[in-house]
């Protein structure tokens, strides 16, 4: 017997410098949930002739989606990342990132999750 609690995948790729944006239904009720979505840094491909530097922690939150709950009652949401924000993510580092929301009883739940991958202009 085994017991699963992992978020549904979705891979995000995208050109550094473009703005990105994405549409999320939940076909649920979502209001009053609190929702975040951290992007992490997972890997380094590329480092420098003294190794890597410091500011480049894996697992170290680089950025956040901007969350913004379209409807609610029909759980709709649309996640946004600037031009700004996709240029700090650099296609020599590996990035994963993940919804989480908090519901109206304060259970926490990562609901999505997937790699974050981004390719050079």
């Amino acid at each position: 017997m085994k017991f699963e609690q992992l978020p549904g995948e979705l891979s995000v790729e995208f050109v550094v410098g473009d703005e990105v944006s994405l549409s999320v239904d939940f076909d649920r009720d979502i209001s009053g949930y609190q929702i975040t979505a951290p992007i992490y840094r997972t890997q380094v491909f590329a480092v420098g002739a003294g190794g890597v530097s410091s500011g480049t922690d894996i697992g170290q939150v680089v950025g956040n989606w901007t969350v913004s709950v379209t409807d609610a009652a029909n759980g709709t949401i649309a996640l946004g990342l600037t031009e700004t924000q996709t240029e700090d993510l650099v296609a020599t580092q590996a990035y994963r990132w993940y919804l989480r929301w908090v519901d109206t009883s304060g259970y926490t739940r990562t609901v999505l999750s997937g790699p974050l991958t981004t390719r050079s202009p």
